[in-house]
């Protein structure tokens, strides 16, 4: 098999496909694929590229070009949706500070309201438009991923997640409410990513992780949400939950994405007979081995995980702003040198 690139690749793999070996890539997860070294090599810093769209696309390209890493991705952070409803938001001022929901502004389902112009408010148009940038400079060699949050999470962040969790057990009709909104602003988002131009679109639902909420409230709260995303949405599409995921992959391979995105503490290898056809993305430690190893520690990981089976390698929930360039290097090394398909 001749060489190709990096997005037919990934395209091959998330399609079922054969390719000539493991695509390298931080398509999914709740970091991103820029780190500070990178902010320093280009001269673009947060927070003025989470607010620029050409300085968004061309850190996200620069990801590719000093690391090798075989995708572009944006946003690097995860708060423009609640950003746009009306959440107030710190950005900080430090190159390796990430976005947050400051303050939460919805109690009650009464107040939900879906917006008639939702893709013109906060970020949104930032992040399309980098999208559109990174489609023309990058789009017909590297997978363009993009990312919407789950609307689980996106519920909590509306209501603040301490009271949303309560609610899981005291208020459920008010968490169907608040999932069931959010639910309609994914899809929207999600599908205004695809035309813009993004070739996969990742659903990212870190708070419906069994870390925070059983395996039984996931199904009945999370689980349907994230089918009716996926039934909504045409392109490529991701699947991750953060955390001790293993009790609820059966369930997240259920929903309807061509890959599922897991940490290092899910078995590859133990859950690949549970998935069917649905692709495996990860699972390198991104709090411990990428973040605080040696690039030999991370190449040892890739081999286990190519070994257990995964079908993409990835960091197990993107990389932390502090992760050392040369162990992304050394994950994208490894890849290629055990990933080859015989």
């Amino acid at each position: 098999m001749g060489e190709i690139s990096p997005k037919e690749r990934a395209f091959k793999v998330l399609k079922g496909e054969k390719v000539d070996r493991i695509p390298v890539t931080s398509l999914a997860g709740c970091g991103g694929t820029v780190n500070v070294e990178m902010q320093e090599a280009t001269g673009i810093y947060w927070p003025d590229a989470h607010k620029d769209p050409e300085k968004m696309a061309k850190l996200a390209i620069a990801s590719y070009e000093l690391s090798g890493l075989e995708c572009v991705r944006v946003p690097f952070d995860f708060v423009e949706e609640p950003e746009a409803l009306g959440c107030k938001i710190k950005f900080g001022e430090k190159v390796d500070s990430v976005p947050a929901v400051a303050e939460h502004v919805f109690n009650t389902p009464e107040e939900l309201k879906m917006p008639d112009n939702l893709l013109e408010l906060g970020r949104i148009p930032v992040v399309l438009k980098s999208i559109e940038i990174l489609k023309e400079k990058v789009g017909d060699f590297l997978p363009i991923s993009s990312l919407a949050l789950g609307p689980f999470t996106l519920a909590a962040m509306l209501a603040g997640e301490a009271k949303f969790l309560i609610w899981v057990l005291k208020k459920p009709d008010y968490v169907r409410a608040f999932v069931d909104f959010a639910t309609s602003i994914v899809i929207e988002y999600a599908k205004a990513q695809y035309k813009a131009g993004s070739h996969i679109v990742q659903i990212g639902d870190p708070t419906a992780s069994p870390d925070l909420i059983s395996p039984d409230q996931f199904r009945n709260f999370a689980m349907p949400a994230l089918i009716e995303v996926a039934n909504n949405l045409d392109g490529l599409k991701l699947l991750h939950i953060c955390g001790k995921a293993e009790a609820i992959v059966p369930d997240m391979a259920d929903c309807g994405y061509h890959g599922i995105s897991v940490e290092e503490s899910v078995n590859i290898a133990k859950i690949k007979p549970l998935v069917g056809n649905v692709k495996i993305l990860g699972n390198i430690n991104s709090k411990r081995t990428l973040l605080f190893g040696k690039p030999e520690d991370v190449e040892a990981e890739v081999k286990v995980a190519i070994n257990a089976g995964a079908d993409m390698v990835e960091p197990g929930c993107g990389f932390a702003p502090r992760t050392p360039t040369r162990n992304i290097k050394a994950m994208v090394e490894a890849t290629k040198k055990f990933g080859v398909k015989t």
